[in-house]
């Protein structure tokens, strides 16, 4: 079911367009990317579907999973905001208060209820890994268990839909790779998540769905799979490292719908039209004689390479 939707929006800042005709289209329970480059619009994008924004043009919908009508966001923010959680690049909890202080003074701000307020932090806590941490000051955290918290406190009024701007900027790898995890996580029990990021590996392995954004228009939305078909090449590449097996395995892929073979020493390449039927085949064969193979690569192209190709474009 479509949650939200966003038909023809411009903004302008200074009578410079910083985006343009902008349509998309985000379902409940996805958990979808916004990619460009600084300057692109994405940033502004994010704000003007979270509300902090009113577009100059067109209109950004809700659909109110009550009666599944359309709200136009900006006439029934005060409505729908209790909805959303927002999470900035930078971050917005209090350094001088505790994990849990933040959790409830966050939690004060949204209206809830005492009961409910200590109820939702307890759950945070154990969901974020910060149950441990939670008497200690924020500014005694790490970088990591620092963008935790500000996850949490956007968590604490249980928002139908998250918005993430960059939320890895300034962690190292392993911190990074945390956050992702989280994000999975809280997506997985059923919160919809937008989120704007430069680690498009990161976005690539968790999203289901990415728009990429450049020169303040979507140039290319939808699931990766289906915006990396315009790129595929008619001849995808196979690379298989065979080890001792090699010369049996190079007799079993002529056999295939292979136009090529390429013998680099340590891996052959295959080249081929029907990728998925060819694999398919190839591995019945190695398992039915019993060959070994060290490792097989489907080469396609990612999301970053796809994403240099779009914004080189004029």
């Amino acid at each position: 079911m479509e949650l939200i939707q966003i038909k023809e929006v411009t903004k302008e800042y200074n009578k410079a367009k910083i985006l343009q005709n902008v349509n998309l289209q985000i379902a409940e329970g996805d958990l979808f990317g916004i990619i460009g480059q600084s300057g692109s619009g994405k940033t502004t994008l994010l704000n003007l579907i979270a509300g902090f924004i009113e577009p100059d043009e067109g209109e950004i919908t809700y659909i109110s999973k009550i009666d599944g009508q359309p709200k136009n966001l900006h006439n029934n923010f005060h409505k729908i905001k209790k909805h959303l959680g927002f999470n900035a690049q930078h971050t917005s909890f209090y350094p001088k208060l505790t994990v849990k202080e933040n959790l409830l003074h966050f939690g004060q701000l949204y209206g809830l209820k005492k009961d409910t307020l200590i109820e939702n932090a307890k759950n945070l806590l154990q969901i974020t890994g910060l149950f441990e941490h939670r008497n200690k000051l924020a500014s005694q955290l790490s970088g990591g268990m620092q963008k935790r918290l500000d996850i949490s406190c956007s968590l604490i009024h249980k928002p139908k839909i998250l918005f993430l701007d960059e939320p890895t900027s300034d962690l190292d790898p392993i911190m990074q790779k945390e956050i992702i995890s989280l994000i999975q996580d809280v997506n997985k029990q059923g919160l919809t998540v937008v989120i704007s990021s430069h680690n498009l590996e990161s976005l690539e392995r968790i999203c289901n769905k990415v728009a990429i954004i450049h020169q303040g228009e979507v140039r290319s939305m939808g699931e990766i799979e289906e915006i990396r078909k315009p790129f595929l090449k008619k001849e995808i590449n196979i690379n298989i490292k065979t080890g001792k097996d090699k010369e049996r395995i190079i007799q079993l892929a002529r056999k295939l719908a292979v136009t090529k073979i390429v013998d680099k020493d340590d891996h052959l390449v295959l080249f081929t039209q029907d990728p998925e039927l060819v694999l398919s085949q190839l591995l019945k064969v190695v398992q039915q004689e019993n060959l070994y193979l060290h490792d097989i690569d489907l080469r396609k192209p990612s999301l970053n390479e796809i994403f240099t190709k779009i914004t080189q474009q004029k």
